[in-house]
């Protein structure tokens, strides 16, 4: 078989001039082995098996005896800086090597056959916790599924499912890494998704987390019943990894025969698939005498957790070593000259702090501090080993609270909490201090009133922590330290002050200063205090007195001039926070009103009202009856659309509404029937958004027919009945 028959299976070249003797050596220069595609099966068939053939990419390989004691390292391409694994591909072709690598050695967990069946439906909803082996137990599902194929691709989690297509055609396998929390998809949305993969031949494995009231909430709102994934034992794992690793048969007895007394203490059921991974890596490459137990036990990393506070208490009082320590955590793998010399910039820069104790006279300051002789070492209050959090848990009696995850509108995240064991220990704690200690409240509101303003988590219980202080202190000042947080210019603090009023107003005996304080902030407070009104009429305040709360937000709004920016921002989004919590009628009616008056109350009322579109739910149910609110919808809308400042926001909110309306049988009405009523009456920015509707590259769009024909009408010059009319209220 001549070379172009089978050609050699080597990297690509570094060299710029090694190209032309790539193309004598049958090598295509432009192959890529990272992007292997669903063929490469097949060429493993077509070189044939008349001569030895290794596939070892990036490897270094040696036919003939080694002796003595050798090592080689490679610099492979795509690897992580400091020689860390390959970056697994999160959106994009999945490298055909990170496929081979799942291949090898892949134990099947208990839940495989059956997710092997609901795959066969095209797509599978596969739930587990990241780390344990979910994604190999993907990407094989997804080979086994597709026949073999290599040719797989992943996508991100913020990928939209329901307008996605499968746009390589020789993709047969994708693997989603979760559900973003801002694509809401359907039944129906979910059956076109698997006729897209069943036109494409392909299949799809959809992973999320291990979250019972998340999985609870796809079964409901998708129809489906997730695959919960559990990893295999870790006897099973270390089994099958050997076989791959090691397949000569006595090799493997041997190997075991040495480590017989320690595998099961080893194995502990704790272990995920990796860490079982890394003990077969660390035994398959021990010598003829096999692997030492000792010495196993002293490179596993899962040990690790156990070994490091001990490590650090032998070590706390030599600054030198704790350098040293925390430089080779962070560049591990380095040149040691690197990390010598990171150790002593690390030792000049802490400036004392890594010492345990002081001399006599000295506060850390300047130069390492030692105590001196004959005199007693003094504890470093800026020594940062001073105590562990463990504890100091274990001292306030506090304990870490199962983790889980939070999401925002964008992204997940984790969080592990902590909590007291006694309930309620916290706010006995809080009432306490404050009566008992008459400083600790000055302190406690100076450091609240200098959090970062990137830490919008800490707005909330701080909030809380105020309004209930308010009840605390009592007297005539009771509000005396809301008001300071909300008269601050930081964002943070009014949001705090925010919630404090919120709060506050549920003690019967406050909410009548509460209530009489935001009311006069709404006249003529400044703007900090007016941004802080607001903010409380979108949180608890304005959600248990609705009505007092529109009255509040028409005078905070002054506009959008500079720091009224803040204000502005702020009353839209109580407006929007009001509307979602159930008061849609007597929000829009304000609008309605407001959009009738003055200038600013206008330009309120347009803008807070494209904000609401965000949320189709509501305008869905008024469009498509004769209503109180139908025609009113369809006039702020025509509005907005003639209106040059508005219309971009207008037609974008629109256009989100014809593409969710794929999926949504209740808002495909509610969009066609908007659109129907808007192309009877074009004016520009009618036919503007027509246009827009119309040139649209999703030929699902709900409302593309009616865009057509409306513009089929106009360019015919078919008369348009358009009139001039208010907004609303006035003769249609």
């Amino acid at each position: 078989m001549n070379p172009d028959e089978r050609p050699a299976i080597e990297g690509p070249s570094g060299a710029p001039g090694d190209r032309d003797r790539d193309y004598d050596r049958g090598l295509d220069p432009d192959l890529d082995l990272d992007d292997l595609e669903g063929d490469f099966t097949d060429r493993f068939a077509a070189w044939g098996s008349d001569r030895p053939f290794i596939y070892a990419p990036g490897g270094n390989i040696n036919t003939g005896s080694v002796h003595g004691d050798q090592r080689v390292e490679n610099g492979v391409a795509g690897a992580a800086p400091g020689g860390g694994e390959r970056v697994e591909a999160q959106d994009g072709p999945i490298s055909g090597m990170e496929v081979l690598a799942a291949r090898t050695g892949f134990a099947r967990p208990d839940c495989f056959p059956e997710a092997l069946r609901t795959l066969g439906t095209r797509l599978l909803f596969l739930a587990g916790e990241p780390g344990t082996g979910r994604r190999t137990t993907a990407l094989n599902l997804l080979v086994e599924s597709s026949g073999n194929s290599l040719a797989l691709r992943a996508l991100d989690s913020d990928s939209d499912l329901s307008s996605w297509r499968p746009t390589h055609t020789e993709a047969r396998g994708y693997l989603v890494h979760g559900l973003s929390p801002t694509v809401r998809l359907g039944p129906a949305s979910i059956a076109k998704l698997r006729q897209r993969l069943e036109d494409a031949k392909a299949f799809m494995v959809v992973m999320l987390p291990d979250d019972a009231d998340r999985l609870r909430g796809v079964a409901r709102d998708l129809d489906l019943s997730p695959v919960r994934y559990k990893p295999p034992s870790p006897r099973a794992v270390f089994d099958a990894r050997l076989e791959a690793v090691v397949p000569h048969e006595g090799r493997r007895r041997a190997l075991l025969h040495r480590l017989e007394a320690d595998l099961d203490e080893l194995l502990a059921p704790e272990l995920m698939p990796a860490q079982v991974a890394e003990l077969v890596d660390e035994v398959s490459r021990s010598g003829d005498d096999g692997p030492d137990p000792a010495d196993l036990g002293q490179r596993l990393s899962f040990l690790a957790e156990t070994e490091v506070p001990d490590l650090l208490k032998e070590i706390r009082e030599d600054p030198d070593a704790l350098a040293l320590l925390l430089v080779t955590s962070v560049l591990e793998g380095l040149d040691h000259r690197i990390v010598r010399n990171e150790t002593d910039r690390l030792l000049k820069l802490a400036d004392g702090r890594l010492d345990a104790v002081l001399r006599s006279g000295a506060e850390g300051e300047g130069e390492q501090s030692r105590p001196t002789r004959g005199e007693p070492p003094r504890p470093n209050p800026r020594f940062v080993f001073r105590r562990s959090l463990d504890e100091l848990l274990a001292i306030i009696r506090a304990e870490y609270a199962p983790g889980g995850t939070r999401r925002t509108s964008s992204y997940s995240y984790t969080v592990e909490p902590i909590r007291f064991k006694r309930h309620r220990q916290a706010e006995t704690v809080l009432r306490h201090v404050w009566r008992q200690y008459g400083e600790v409240s000055g302190l406690l509101t100076e450091w609240i009133n200098t959090v970062p303003g990137t830490e919008s988590d800490l707005a909330e219980p701080m909030g809380r922590v105020v309004g209930l202080a308010t009840g605390w202190s009592g007297g005539r000042q009771a509000l005396l330290h809301i008001r300071r947080l909300a008269r601050s210019e930081h964002t943070q603090s009014q949001s705090i002050a925010a919630y404090a009023l919120g709060i506050a107003a549920q003690d019967p005996i406050l909410v009548s200063e509460v209530k009489h304080r935001l009311d006069r902030w709404s006249f003529n407070g400044g703007w900090q205090l007016r941004s802080t009104t607001a903010a409380a009429c979108g949180g608890d305040f304005g959600a248990a007195r609705p009505e007092f709360a529109l009255s509040l937000l028409r005078r905070c709004y002054r506009g959008e001039e500079e720091a009224e920016r803040t204000v502005a921002v702020n009353v839209r989004w109580a407006l929007g926070s009001l509307f979602g919590g159930g008061n849609q009628a007597a929000v829009f009616r304000k609008l309605m009103e407001w959009a009738d008056q003055s200038k600013n109350d206008a330009a309120l009322a347009y803008t807070a009202f494209l904000d609401l579109l965000r949320d189709p739910s509501w305008f869905q149910q008024q469009l498509p009856v004769q209503g109180e609110f139908s025609e009113p919808v369809i006039a702020v809308v025509r509005h907005c659309l003639n209106d040059e400042a508005l219309f971009q926001r207008s037609c974008t909110r629109l256009l989100a509404w014809c593409r969710r309306a794929v999926w949504d049988e209740p808002l495909r009405t509610g969009v066609e029937t908007l659109l129907a009523a808007l192309a009877r009456e074009m004016r520009p920015g009618e036919l503007r958004l027509m246009v827009e509707i119309d040139s649209s590259d999703n030929p699902d769009l709900v409302g593309r027919d009616i865009a057509h024909r409306a513009l089929e009408a106009w360019r015919r010059g078919e008369p348009q009945p358009f009139r001039s009319a208010p907004a609303f209220g006035g003769p249609r």
